[in-house]
């Protein structure tokens, strides 16, 4: 069935256009829920070889963003700069914009070094009023909805930067800030973003914490939530961050047994 917002189904009901079946409905939800306890199972179960794989850097932004502009090539310097200094893996949305600023960085870096690991990731979902996938991916994951997305997003990376975008990239930093929020993210993660983004996020801590502090009203967010985010642009800064969370993962990788 096409899909309908619910005030489109209450047309069609009254319309007689359409039965619905409740009991059929309820049984459905039933086996749905079931099949989403076997899906978090299986996650649980890929989630260490999908971390442990290769070091993942997932970039986040706009899609909009022209090649020619500042931004763009800021990105693609700095995923080549991380590829050439760390061999890591770059995670984008597959597309156009910063996406595919970030994948060429890497594209370029692999040109340059000899039996590189790094790869290209692009965790796609199909728009009709956007363009498809880049063509700088090594690996692609295609989801039809955004919730599950967001999973992969969350599974394949062990560090973000958010350069500049839209709604959706906002989203996608929402989803990391509330994970590392709920310790869902090792304390370690890093959460690094353009400074485009610091006047937007500070607004926001200043309603949830500053303001209601200084009118005596319980705060939405703890302290420790003010500094969930680092922000930079300074390449430098960033591969330092970057590496001393590559080498704590090195650590980690060198004492796991893998058994074919």
């Amino acid at each position: 069935m096409p899909s309908y917002r619910v005030s489109e189904l209450k047309k069609l009901y009254r319309s007689k256009k359409i039965t619905i079946d409740l009991a059929e409905a309820k049984k459905s939800e039933g086996e749905l829920l079931v099949a989403r306890k076997i899906y978090e199972e299986l996650l649980h179960k890929t989630f260490l070889n999908s971390y442990l794989d290769n070091y993942r850097v997932a970039i986040f932004g706009s899609s909009r963003v022209e090649p020619e502009s500042d931004t763009f090539h800021f990105v693609t310097n700095l995923t080549e700069k991380l590829c050439n200094e760390m061999d890591v893996d770059i995670v984008t949305g597959g597309g156009g914009g910063l996406m595919l600023a970030a994948n060429l960085g890497l594209e370029k870096a692999q040109k340059t070094q000899k039996n590189s690991r790094a790869k290209n990731l692009g965790i796609l979902i199909d728009l009709e009023h956007e363009e498809g996938r880049n063509n700088s991916l090594d690996i692609t994951r295609h989801f039809e909805n955004f919730s599950t997305r967001l999973e992969s997003f969350v599974r394949s990376s062990n560090a973000i930067y958010i350069a500049p975008g839209g709604i959706g990239t906002d989203l996608e930093a929402g989803m990391f800030m509330q994970l590392k929020q709920l310790r869902k993210l090792e304390p370690t993660f890093p959460i690094l973003a353009h400074p485009f983004w610091k006047p937007i996020f500070n607004y926001e801590n200043g309603l949830m914490y500053q303001k209601r502090i200084k009118m005596g009203r319980t705060t939405l967010i703890g302290e420790d939530d003010l500094i969930l985010v680092h922000f930079t642009d300074n390449l430098k800064e960033i591969g330092h961050i970057l590496k001393a969370s590559y080498n704590g993962w090195l650590k980690l990788r060198k004492k796991v047994k893998f058994i074919n």
